[in-house]
């Protein structure tokens, strides 16, 4: 065990550089509060500042004198199993080794763009990433077909293979910025990130919504700024959508980007295994949650059920309120091979698949025609729909996983953030795993086990919904509208016969159609995000 000081922070902690990082969106407040904490004597720090644009900072370079501000063009070093959440910023890792080295700042702040997601940041500076740092450094020490330059890219991969900036530096606080006048407003939007911002590529597909929801759910703590430019009601429904949306956080209302600066400065509060776990969403389908939040028209249910949904009728329910976003595989020459070899990699049960005996455990197929006639290209005639729909108007947030039909191996991840809804594949359900997959420990298999109910085990839905008017018969609409997608009594009968099948995916195929992309069950082994 480390040792301990005073205060009950570990020596280790007081050897690392502290780390603040500021996330929110383009005009939320960042650059006026990183001046008051350049130019704040009070705090006693000699401030380190990692920003987008030093020409922003409205500081007389005298005040500069005593910090350390700095512009670094981005750099992308990617981790060798090419998961997007695990892609390292070369200049962030650069310039952070070089001020905990030099010794001339004590605290460091980091202004994250307007577009940036700050788990991916976070990761950068955690401990449970530097196994996968040092493996980094020396795929990158031998990668001479990099675009950056080799004596670059040798000093990159000696901080990685020190295990990266989790061995120099702790990120201390995670602080998002919302802005009060349109928090609420981007929950009812169609605009994509390229949208609003000149600096993002044009094959940037992320949307404000979610990005918003990510910003919030990941923080310690939630400024509310501006909130003397918008009603005090409105201010109030603020706090209880990012209540719900995060019930750990500490929310601070603000003006003008002022409030006590200890709030967000060497408070120790940041933990990656906290943060992973603080959304609403994720809480909520283990504990209850009761904030403060129904006093502000903001409330949070949890949908379950034991019973698959029908394809079709969830496809024809969704598709008209929201803008509904999946991956499409397109498989080259390489995979189709693979797909004849391993059925649990495929997606598509096809008439042709004759001789494919794990029809069973493959995942379930799509009918292409409903897929060309999807809606999805006219954005602003679906938030029309969702903000006209007594329904689905009021929803702010879901998130959880959904069982359908002609899917019976693997569940969906179903994430909704205003008018945008991505359903994606899953995992296999813990039912279709062999025993020695799953856990030894016995208290986390108990866990699993408490899932299992009946003999189609822990297939289920779970879907936790955040919205206003939930106690207005918001959550009764709800509920109403999800049930008429499950199955009725006589489907499930078929449904139970069709498992029971030789082949039970063709049956399924048959019974129902399905017009969702393909769902591919990826092996991230020994890297799980879950």
């Amino acid at each position: 065990m480390a040792p301990v000081t005073e205060n009950g922070v570990s020596q280790k902690d007081n050897r690392r550089l502290p780390v603040t990082l500021l996330s929110g969106f383009l005009g939320s407040g960042k650059t006026t509060l990183l001046e008051k904490i350049l130019t704040d004597p009070n705090h006693g720090f000699r401030i380190g500042v990692i920003v987008n644009d030093v020409g922003s900072l409205n500081i007389d370079a005298a005040l500069l004198s005593t910090h350390d501000v700095t512009r670094k063009e981005e750099q992308v070093v990617a981790m060798q199993n090419g998961c997007i959440c695990c892609t390292l910023r070369g200049d962030l890792l650069e310039e952070v080794a070089r001020l905990a080295k030099d010794n001339r700042v004590d605290y460091l702040v980091i202004e994250s763009s307007g577009v940036s997601e700050p788990m991916q940041v976070a990761e950068t500076f955690s401990e449970e990433f530097a196994e996968m740092s040092v493996a980094a450094g020396y795929g990158l020490e031998v990668d001479e077909e990099n675009e950056m330059g080799k004596e670059q890219r040798l000093r990159l991969a000696e901080i990685l293979k020190a295990g990266g900036l989790s061995k120099v530096a702790r990120l201390d606080t995670c602080v998002t910025i919302v802005d009060a006048v349109n928090f609420m407003q981007d929950f009812a939007t169609a605009d994509m990130l390229k949208d609003r911002q000149t600096d993002v590529p044009e094959e940037d597909d992320r949307n404000i919504s979610d990005l918003q929801v990510d910003q919030v759910e990941f923080a310690d703590v939630i400024v509310i700024n501006k909130c003397d430019l918008v009603p005090k009601e409105d201010i109030n429904r603020i706090k209880g959508a990012v209540q719900s949306l995060n019930p750990g956080a500490k929310v601070i209302t603000a003006v003008k980007s002022s409030f006590e600066l200890q709030a967000i400065l060497d408070t120790h509060m940041f933990s990656y295994e906290k943060a992973a776990l603080s959304a609403g969403w994720l809480r909520s389908l283990t504990e209850e949650i009761n904030p403060e939040t129904e006093e502000y028209g903001i409330g949070t249910f949890v949908y379950r059920a034991r019973r698959p949904f029908h394809p079709k009728r969830l496809w024809e329910m969704i598709s008209d309120v929201f803008v509904v976003i999946q991956t499409e595989y397109i498989m080259d020459e390489e995979d189709k091979q693979g797909e004849k070899e391993d059925s649990i990699d495929t997606t598509k049960a096809e008439d042709g698949d004759e001789d494919d005996e794990d029809d069973e455990s493959g995942e379930e197929g799509s009918d292409d025609e409903t897929t060309d006639e999807q809606p999805q290209l006219n954005t602003k005639a679906r938030l029309a729909s969702k903000l006209a729909n007594e329904t689905f108007g009021p929803l702010l947030r879901s998130k959880g996983f959904l069982w359908l039909a002609t899917r019976p191996s693997m569940f969906g991840e179903w994430s909704q953030a205003g008018v945008m809804l991505t359903i994606s594949g899953g995992d296999l359900w813990r039912c279709e795993l062999p025993d020695s997959e799953l856990p030894n420990n016995p208290k986390a298999r108990e866990a699993i086990m408490r899932d299992f109910q009946g003999k189609w085990g822990d297939r289920r839905q779970e879907i936790v919904f955040i919205g206003q008017q939930m106690r207005n018969g918001g959550e009764t609409r709800l509920r109403k509208a999800l049930d008429s997608c499950l199955l009725d009594d006589a489907e499930f009968k078929d449904w139970e016969r069709a498992m029971k099948a030789k082949k039970p995916q063709k049956v399924l195929d048959r019974l129902f159609d399905d017009g969702f992309e393909d769902w591919l069950l990826e092996d991230h082994e020994g890297h799980d995000h879950n």
